[in-house]
């Protein structure tokens, strides 16, 4: 009886485990790529962080040939939501980003520099990521690679960014 009462417990803890890895599967896959068109010039991303001198990290995003925007006023049908917007006067994609702290979304982003509270951090290494998505949550994509930068942080080394990516860097710093 004892053995069978341990292989119930474990046969339940196998299932939970695969209905929550299959949730996550989902959620991490919820948001597509779109890409680049043609006509558009491919945008660029890198990232600043820096100690708050009052408590936290405060996150800049250097971007180029992007206008990072709020989602226009008013109900966009799903075709709007889908597709690429651009700005009239640039030529330039509008849109979003989405910041990732350890792999788990955050929160949108709609401006250049953002706090991070030190809560979302745990103590030793962390990620911190931000991808370019249209309003439709879309990640976008150019030459068939994600628009990404992350930053790899360790706040019990001396150099506080151990490893930085940038799939598409900024060339010119502080330009947006």
């Amino acid at each position: 009886m004892r053995y069978f009462k341990y292989a119930l417990i474990l046969t339940t803890a196998v299932l939970l485990s695969f209905k929550l890895f299959a949730q996550q599967e989902m959620m991490g896959h919820s948001h597509m790529p779109i890409a680049v068109p043609n006509a558009a010039p491919t945008p660029a991303l890198s990232l600043k962080l820096l100690k708050d001198s009052m408590s936290g990290y405060n996150l800049i995003l250097d971007t180029q040939r992007y206008d990072l925007s709020v989602p226009p006023e008013g109900a966009m049908n799903m075709q709007q939501m889908m597709s690429a917007t651009t700005n009239e006067n640039t030529g330039f994609l509008q849109g979003h980003a989405h910041l990732y702290i350890n792999g788990v979304k955050i929160q949108r982003i709609y401006g250049h520099a953002l706090h991070l509270p030190a809560n979302l951090f745990k103590s030793g290494i962390n990620t911190v990521s931000v991808t370019l998505n249209n309003h439709g949550h879309m990640y976008w994509t150019a030459q068939g690679k994600k628009i990404v930068a992350t930053l790899y942080v360790n706040d019990q080394t001396k150099e506080f960014i151990t490893y930085r990516f940038e799939s598409f860097p900024s060339k010119v710093k502080n330009t947006h």
